[in-house]
């Protein structure tokens, strides 16, 4: 005869056994209740991109600080001309002041070319322009009726008509230098009969002379 004792514990344990495979049956869905089925999770698609709706750009001008400017384009610096030389016309031509004046009035041939102090009512200091030809000019003296020429190093008036005493006016600066066929131009000299003479010089040296047209 089994003893009572080990029968008690042979019951207890076939009860627990059971309760294991009943609670088993429930976690895998064995029972009969009706449970609402999990919420399906759709699957995750790729994050999306930007999104293709254009902003339109703002026209209100920024809203921080005060609204930038722009500097205006620098202006070239503009080197004022000299008006042109007309053909005809009576001017006192000057540099430095001093104007370019036949010696003494003198009317001979070879008379020195001088410059000394201006005094425009002065026939021996006005020139009148005549056209040589080629953009060459000669300058005639109103006292005389003589060309500015070169003889003997230095500048003087003779006859006009020959090829040495026609000029060149070129522009530099606010005024003109005067260049001859040669490509020389009109420079100061030495002293000519104690006044200040005017002689041949390189181009790029020649004196700068000022035209105003005589009253």
């Amino acid at each position: 005869m089994v003893p009572r004792r080990i029968v008690v514990v042979a019951l207890a344990a076939t009860a627990l056994v059971g309760l294991l495979f009943g609670a088993v049956f429930g976690v895998l869905g064995g029972g009969d209740d009706d449970k609402s089925p999990a919420a399906a999770v759709s699957p995750t698609s790729t994050p999306p991109g930007p999104s293709p709706l254009a902003v339109a750009p703002s026209s209100a001008p920024p809203s921080s600080g005060a609204p930038s400017t722009s500097a205006s384009p620098s202006k070239s610096p503009t080197t004022s001309k000299p008006p042109a030389l007309k053909p005809g016309t009576t001017y006192v031509v000057t540099v430095g002041g001093r104007a370019m004046d036949v010696y003494g009035g003198d009317k001979s041939d070879n008379t020195p070319v001088i410059v000394f102090a201006s005094n425009p009512d002065k026939a021996n200091q006005q020139w009148t322009v005549h056209d040589a030809g080629d953009g060459y000019v000669y300058l005639v003296s109103r006292v005389s009726n003589k060309c500015l020429d070169i003889g003997g190093g230095h500048a003087v008036q003779d006859k006009c008509g020959q090829e040495r005493q026609q000029w060149q006016v070129q522009p530099r600066g606010k005024g003109f230098v005067l260049v001859n066929r040669g490509g020389q131009a009109l420079g100061i000299g030495d002293q000519v009969r104690g006044q200040q003479g005017l002689r041949l010089v390189p181009a790029a040296s020649g004196a700068v002379w000022t035209f105003t047209q005589a009253g």
